[in-house]
């Protein structure tokens, strides 16, 4: 009988952090599972998850109203397959509705439970909130830890030493510096502008320096290269379809377009915005500065009724602007690592940010030596533990034999 997964997702960070590990093990231990991948629309979207997904070890990628209409028109021939939803990101409205509309079981990777009485299995990456989960009326059974999920997307071949060969880093350079500008266009030319000038100063104060500035796959590559064009970067016989571009007057700048992983793992310490590159940077041991930045919070896309204020529609910026300015000294930590530790783990700057005192706040951290060492160790034991991935697959695994024994 012909097992069917309908996996929904929605964000860069959900497809390259929770659906990426996920069905890679499955394909695993479930050659012949037919994994649907449903994309939800949303502002948190960033218009390439189609081109991601399809690279990824599944059937299809789909968005989800046309699967709804097509599982519609042949749900009494599907109602007697095997189906399983799996929510991994988005509303989990879709994922209540498509259960239902198959007449299967769902389940679910959740940081924070809500609607537990709409999945067969939830899965949380930490203790504390399955007991949340159970006060609000789930099952113990029902809600399984795991690890956190995001670190099973990280893999990196070789260590810093051969990814600087690779990269054609000198022996000699220090620092070496990762500057990330996010995954999402609604702001990413504008970090990227931000992140470039902490670029240039942090050259201009260490000759023997490289930066290194890997790109998302989830941002178009011309939207860089206009931004790169703009500010007269790229030198005129550069080839402009590379994986990575050697940019600014010293090729001292190395935009890269693949291997995003390498080249946080390359870095001495990274400067990131809030999202998925935390986890990563923290799995791989690269001390990290995160930055929210207020300047123009007011186009970075949040949750809830935040999201709902869009903000080229005057006075939804200013109003929008003002309530995460008053919310962010309320909430004790932004980036996921810290949330992790229940600590102030990694530093974290916010507010209207200067360019100059970023700079000067990560080559204060660099010139910190015991500080750096301390912080790479203690990141690395906090994401040591992995692993998910391969529990949900199994626990996929075990549904539909015990749903081929039931039928």
């Amino acid at each position: 009988m012909q097992a069917n997964l309908y996996i929904l997702a929605n964000s860069p960070g959900e497809m390259s952090g929770w659906v990426a590990p996920v069905v890679t093990e499955l394909r695993q231990i479930l050659p012949q599972l037919r994994i649907t991948v449903a994309l939800i629309p949303d502002w948190f979207t960033s218009g390439r998850e189609q081109d991601f997904g399809e690279q990824l070890p599944v059937d299809r990628v789909v968005g989800v109203f046309p699967l709804i209409r097509e599982l519609w028109s042949q749900r009494k021939l599907l109602r007697q397959q095997q189906n399983l939803v799996l929510f991994l990101g988005g509303d989990a409205l879709y994922a209540k509705g498509l259960s239902r509309l198959l007449n299967c079981a769902a389940m679910a990777y959740m940081p924070r439970v809500y609607s537990p009485q709409d999945f067969l299995r939830i899965f949380v990456p930490t203790q504390a909130e399955q007991q949340r989960a159970v006060r609000k009326g789930a099952a113990i059974e029902q809600i399984v830890v795991v690890p956190t999920l995001a670190l099973d997307s990280v893999t990196v071949d070789g260590t810093q030493a051969e990814i600087r060969q690779r990269l054609a880093l000198k022996t000699d350079t220090q620092p070496v510096i990762t500057l990330m500008a996010g995954s999402r266009p609604s702001y990413v030319a504008m970090s990227l502008e931000f992140m470039l000038d902490i670029a240039d100063l942090l050259l201009a104060e260490y000759a023997e320096s490289t930066v290194l500035m890997p790109i998302s796959p989830f941002i178009d590559r011309e939207m860089v290269l206009t931004v790169l064009d703009q500010r007269q970067l790229m030198p005129p016989d550069a080839s402009r379809d590379g994986e990575i571009l050697r940019i600014g007057p010293t090729g001292r700048i190395l935009v890269i377009f693949t291997h995003s992983h390498a080249a946080i793992a390359a870095a001495d310490l990274a400067i990131v915005l809030p999202g998925t590159n935390n986890l990563q940077c923290a799995a791989l041991g690269t001390p990290f500065i995160m930055l929210m930045p207020l300047n123009s919070i007011e186009s970075i896309p949040f949750e809830g009724l935040l999201g709902l204020l869009y903000p080229r529609f005057f006075p939804f910026n200013h109003i929008k602007k003002w309530i995460i300015a008053w919310m962010s000294p309320r909430v004790p930590y932004m980036s996921m690592v810290n949330r992790m530790a229940g600590r102030m783990l990694a530093p974290e700057m916010r507010g209207v940010l200067s360019q100059s005192e970023v700079a000067a706040a990560a080559s204060a951290l660099w010139q910190d030596k015991p500080r750096l060492e301390k912080l790479k160790a203690e990141l690395l034991e906090l994401t040591r533990e992995r692993g998910a991935a391969r529990i949900m697959a199994e626990a996929i695994r075990e549904h539909f034999v015990s749903d081929q024994r039931l039928r």
